[in-house]
This record gives C-alpha cells, sequence and structure tokens, in this order.
C-alpha cells in the first residue's frame, strides 16, 4: 500500500501508451500507398504521440493538483 501512488500512475501510463501505439498502428495500416501516404502516415504517428504526451502530462498536472489540495485541507 506503501507504493500504490507510484505504481498505479506507472501503470496507467504504460497501459495508456501501448493504447495510443496500437492506435497508431491501427490508423496508419489504413492509409493507402501512394504519394502522399508516407506524409500522412507520418502525420497520424506524430499527432498520436503528441495527444498522448499531452494526456500523460495533463493528468500528471492534475493528480499534482489534487494532491496538494488534499494535503493543505489535511494541514
Amino acid at each position: 500500500m506503501k507504493h500504490l501512488p507510484v505504481v498505479v500512475p506507472v501503470i496507467t501510463t504504460v497501459v495508456f501508451t501501448v493504447v495510443c501505439i496500437f492506435l497508431a498502428l491501427w490508423l496508419t495500416s489504413l492509409v493507402p500507398n501512394n504519394e502522399w501516404g508516407a506524409l500522412i502516415k507520418g502525420l497520424i504517428i506524430m499527432f498520436t504521440i503528441g495527444c498522448a504526451l499531452v494526456a500523460i502530462a495533463w493528468s500528471a498536472y492534475f493528480t499534482w493538483v489534487i494532491r496538494k489540495s488534499v494535503e493543505e485541507k489535511i494541514k
């Protein structure tokens, strides 16, 4: 129980990252192979990675804000 505040965010981040990787693979497999295909695939991958990083950063910030507010109410 002592390591729970560390383990839960790590597991959530790992699961979210794996889902984003599978999403990027699935979306890039839908793009046809033509002149613009490589550009579209690159944009899909960059967008997916960017969204994943923003979501992870936002959840870390939200967790930090909640933790600080709970600590202030306890004191």
